[in-house]
């Protein structure tokens, strides 16, 4: 499988994970550090996921499919191996992007492992191979990101927007916003 690297906004997308165990509250805990619409449903849900109570919807009964049809993507995150096939079946039916946890084969996006800071989010993916090596690389990149790297991003994106206004050669813009981020990347070396 190849994984393409798509950064999307999941603020407007409505996701769906279905089960209520810590493979779910995983997702969930991962899925709401970037503000997702979620809806949770479970014939038990663990009280850590019911926590998130006032920033997801969440549905305590079985699984049916109709739940799918307000969903843009799908978390399959159960301990049943036919269920999570359904689930997988159900959701391509309706042309949905759908992971299903630990199934490679039964994914269409994957979780990588994830370093978020302000607007820097770095992700690192083995495609399934190998999550613990993913993990202990993104901790490494981690170690060398700046400290200051938040205001650095903001100094950034308003000089971006200035740029777009005053600087009508495009690349000039270019030029003048590659030197002013070296400059403040480099400024502590």
């Amino acid at each position: 499988m190849a994984y393409f690297p798509f950064f999307v906004d999941v603020t407007n997308l409505q996701g769906l994970v279905i089960g209520g165990g810590n493979i779910a509250l995983e997702k969930v805990e991962r899925l709401l550090a970037f503000d997702a619409k979620l809806t949770v449903i479970a014939d038990k849900i663990c009280e850590e996921i019911k926590e998130y109570g006032d920033r997801i919807q969440l549905v305590e009964e079985k699984y049916y499919s109709d739940i799918l049809k307000n969903a843009d993507y799908v978390v399959a995150a159960t301990d049943n191996t036919e269920l999570n096939e359904l689930i997988y079946k159900d959701a391509k039916k309706l042309n949905l992007l759908v992971n299903v946890v630990d199934v490679p084969d039964l994914c269409d996006f994957i979780f990588p492992s994830v370093m978020k800071r302000g607007k820097l989010v770095v992700g690192v993916s083995t495609s399934g191979a190998g999550p613990q090596v993913a993990i202990r690389l993104r901790k490494e990149i981690e170690e060398t990101i700046p400290s200051d790297i938040e205001e650095t991003l903001d100094i950034l994106a308003k000089a971006r927007i200035e740029a777009k206004e005053t600087i009508k050669d495009p690349a000039k813009r270019r030029k003048y916003l590659i030197d002013l981020a070296n400059s403040l990347l480099d400024k502590d070396k």
